[in-house]
Formats: C-alpha cells, structure tokens, sequence
C-alpha cells in the first residue's frame, strides 16, 4: 500500500507541476497580448498626430518654399486687399510683371497668379490645404507665418535675405 501511496503522491506533484507550467505559460501569452495592445495603441495615436499635424507642417513648408523662391528685393510684399491678408510674389516675365498671391480664406490656404492689378475673388485662388487659420505679418524684413490645425498652432519666422 505504501507503493500504492507514494504513485498518488508522485502523480498529485506532476499534475501541480503541470498546472503550475501551464499557468506560468498562460501568463507570459496574456502578458504578450497586452503588450502587443498597448504598443498597437501607441503606435495609432503616434500616427493619428502626425497625419493631424500634416497640414499644419507642410503650409508653412509650402509658403516658406516660396518665400525662398522669390527671395529678391521688392519681390515679396504682405499687403491686405479686400479684407484678406495676402503675401504677394512679383516676377517678371517677358517684361510684364506677373504677382502671385498667398492667402488663407474660409478654412483653406489659396494661391493664385495673374498679371499686376489682376482682380480676383477669394474663391478663384487655388487651394492648397485645409488649415483652421494662417496669418502672414512682416516686420523690417522678417516674415511670421502663424497656422492653426485642429487645436495646435505651429509659427515660422522667415528672414528675407535681400531685406
């Protein structure tokens, strides 16, 4: 009987062991799956904010690209027409001088090109980005370029070399 006794016992002690392997398995799996959750929400929240941040980068991208582009005395001008606050790009084109205008109307940032004195509604510009707001300022040959997008406000100074 005793025999009898100590295979209940060995086969009680490998049946906890196994339970207990089991248990530590199950764990580790349900750790891993938490982990694999946390890092997959991290990682959706990381991208949401740069695609939400994406206009607002690349506006003041476009316009200080365009700003170094026409980075010549008397090329680059901040001037409001009609209640709009514009930067105005003038270049020469086969001696008639040819302004494109850069301004923010009704949730997006427009631009258009026409010959000097060219009238033009809001609406006609070409648009570019949606951006909650863009403001243009300039200062003794310093341009502020100040936008808003979904909460967040990014501001760039852009120095005019020929100022």
């Amino acid at each position: 009987m005793r025999r009898g006794n100590m295979e209940n016992i060995k086969r009680e002690k490998g049946l906890v062991h196994t339970v207990c392997v089991l248990a530590v398995i199950c764990m580790f799996g349900i750790s891993a799956m938490m982990l694999g959750s946390v890092g997959a929400s991290v990682y959706k929240n990381i991208a949401e904010r740069n695609l939400n941040s994406f206009e607002l980068r690349t506006s003041l991208s476009y316009v200080k690209t365009k700003i170094n582009q026409y980075d010549e005395v008397g090329r680059i001008a901040v001037e409001e027409r009609d209640g709009l606050k514009m930067l105005i790009l003038s270049e020469e084109v086969q001696g008639e001088i040819f302004d494109t205008a850069v301004y923010f109307n009704k949730g997006k940032l427009y631009e258009i090109t026409g010959a000097r004195g060219m009238k033009f509604k809001p609406d006609d510009g070409f648009a570019i980005l949606n951006v909650d707001s863009f403001d243009i300022s300039e200062n003794n040959g310093l341009i502020k370029l100040v936008t808003t997008d979904d909460g967040e406000t990014e501001t760039l100074y852009v120095k005019l070399r020929n100022s």
